[in-house]
């Protein structure tokens, strides 16, 4: 996928309407994606794609402070890399979500590997169109991707490739392992940060 951080992702129509649909049936979605363009010699960048209600998106625009977190889980049937995350507004509230990475196809493993190299993390929300079924482009915001974060990606990363090595392969299902993993799934209870990430809308 092409596109201009400030602009958001020029997300193909397919990837809209089923991130739509599952907005419309389980709420807030996120995504991670990795882009590169077409003539660049420069590594792949990861990006968050976030979609929800155009209400949920419109209460966190402006500035606000966004924590994550990379949670590692290695189940029978392969490993499960969970991003999670929270947008914690100026007026208060706040706006949660997670996805899930699998290091065993390309893009999952590129995504990761960008969290592990980027400096800075760009986080694009889309909002849900009015019929509810494609979703709206309406702001990006840019955080600092630290030093110790990075080195915990690459921590995850390296994790995660060598349980994908140890899985037998008779046995790898990654729909099967995140529905192990899942049950140890819960909302992002992440406390709001002091000195906070605070995300440059663009």
């Amino acid at each position: 996928m092409d596109g201009k951080e400030r602009k958001g992702l020029n997300l193909p129509e397919n990837v809209r309407k089923s991130l739509a649909a599952a907005v419309a049936e389980r709420g807030v979605q996120a995504r991670t994606v990795s882009t590169q363009g077409r003539s660049s010699m420069k590594p792949p960048q990861g990006h968050v794609i976030v979609a929800a209600t155009p209400e949920e998106i419109e209460a966190i625009r402006g500035t606000a402070s966004v924590v994550r977190q990379l949670e590692f889980y290695k189940t029978p049937f392969g490993p499960v890399v969970r991003l999670a995350f929270s947008v914690f507004p100026l007026n208060g509230g706040r706006l949660t979500g997670g996805t899930v990475l699998n290091v065993s196809q390309v893009s999952g493993d590129a995504a990761l590997s960008g969290l592990g190299r980027q400096k800075t993390l760009f986080f694009h929300f889309y909002a849900l169109s009015a019929d509810g079924e494609d979703l709206e482009y309406v702001f990006s915001k840019e955080i600092p991707n630290a030093k110790e974060q990075r080195q915990e990606a690459k921590k995850v990363l390296k994790l995660a490739r060598d349980a994908y090595a140890d899985t037998p392969e008779d046995r790898r299902s990654f729909r099967r392992a995140v529905a192990l993993a899942e049950r140890q799934f819960a909302p992002p209870e992440m406390p709001e940060p002091r000195n906070g990430e605070t995300g440059s809308e663009g």
